[in-house]
């Protein structure tokens, strides 16, 4: 049971940096500080979706269907459920497909963010979704999104954090995927912020496909840990972990990968990709991929590529004309693509595009 608890909002004021994104090319968007809904502007294709600031205590669409997935002994998510002071809850009804993105901005600026989101995809339902984290102020960040994708449903999930180094952040994302569902999650952590990001996908029925990707870049003397879990609780599944990294200056980043066959899951398909790049002398990059199987009749396979920057790509470019920066930048943004292509406006990705410039050059 979660325990919903919201202060009143001290001011209505909308932060600079979140401002500059709210223009004529962006449609679709709520913007969320301190638990209060400051701007809703929703065009007539999310009619039909219910979204609303969710009391999960008085749920009854979430407590009555999903209420053990609040039962757990992580501490993290159960601080979570019990200080609860921001919540979203995303209904997509059966068989309703809405194509244009959904954008949430979630603001912290006087109290620690206790946020938990939930997304509901009914059958043959689909949903792209974007959420951006920021803090104003100091703070303790505790983030928790829950999806459920029922039959045949696709969610295209993209998450962007730009908390700054006064924020301890602890961010969940956890999805649970029914038979012939698609998730994807897209995650880009930009931040400066000491951090702990896990996401979790579990395959509970057959065929269905899981995958995650995430772009990290750390600098000066941040530390930041992503966790990917795919676990294959049916047969004929498929789960997938990507991970893009640049570590820079005296910064330490860590991705731990686990892909999770068990018994029984026979025809699965479990795929780890890990790389990246070291920019500074003191700066450190660990990939540690793990795939756990304990079924003979399934495909499985998991690599890392971590090391500086290449020397012949810097000089091919620089044959080419470039300045080192330029070849520098045009490398790293290779990295940037999974997550850059699905900004939906040009706002969105000059920002997270300069952002990463000023964590790297």
């Amino acid at each position: 049971m979660i325990n919903f608890t919201k202060k009143p909002l001290l001011n209505n004021d909308l932060p600079k940096e979140i401002s500059k994104f709210i223009t004529d090319e962006l449609t679709n968007y709520i913007v969320i500080k301190d638990g209060h809904v400051l701007i809703k502007n929703l065009s007539e294709s999310y009619e039909d979706v219910e979204i609303k600031m969710a009391e999960y205590s008085k749920d009854r669409l979430v407590y009555k269907q999903y209420g053990n997935l609040f039962e757990t002994e992580d501490e993290a998510l159960k601080y979570n459920y019990e200080e609860t002071n921001s919540g979203l809850l995303i209904h997509v009804p059966k068989g309703f497909a809405v194509k244009d993105p959904l954008h949430v901005f979630y603001v912290q600026e006087n109290e620690d963010l206790v946020n938990n989101t939930f997304i509901i995809l009914e059958t043959s339902s689909e949903l792209n979704y974007f959420e951006y984290l920021y803090n104003m102020n100091p703070c303790h960040i505790n983030f928790v999104s829950n999806s459920i994708l029922k039959q045949n449903s696709k969610l295209n999930y993209t998450g962007i954090s730009k908390l700054t180094a006064k924020a301890v952040a602890t961010v969940n994302r956890n999805s649970y995927i029914k038979r012939y569902a698609n998730a994807e999650y897209n995650v880009a952590e930009i931040n400066d912020a000491t951090i702990d990001s896990n996401t979790t996908i579990k395959l509970l029925e057959e065929y269905a496909v899981g995958t995650t990707k995430t772009v990290a870049i750390t600098s000066l003397e941040q530390e930041a840990r992503f966790t990917q879990l795919v676990e294959h609780k049916a047969p004929d599944t498929e789960g997938y972990i990507d991970n893009y990294g640049v570590s820079n200056n005296n910064s330490i980043l860590v991705f731990e990968g686990i892909g999770k066959i068990n018994k029984n899951m026979k025809r699965s398909i479990a795929r780890q990709s890990n790389k990246g790049i070291v920019l500074g002398i003191n700066s450190r990059l660990d990939a540690n991929p793990l795939l756990l199987i304990d079924e003979f009749d399934v495909i499985a396979s998991h690599g890392a590529a971590i090391g500086k920057m290449d020397d012949e790509q810097l000089y091919y470019l620089m044959s080419r004309g470039l300045t080192l920066k330029n070849a520098e930048r045009l490398i790293i943004s290779g990295f940037l693509s999974p997550v850059l292509k699905k900004l939906s406006t040009d706002e969105l990705k000059e920002d997270f595009v300069l952002t990463v410039e000023n964590k790297t050059l």
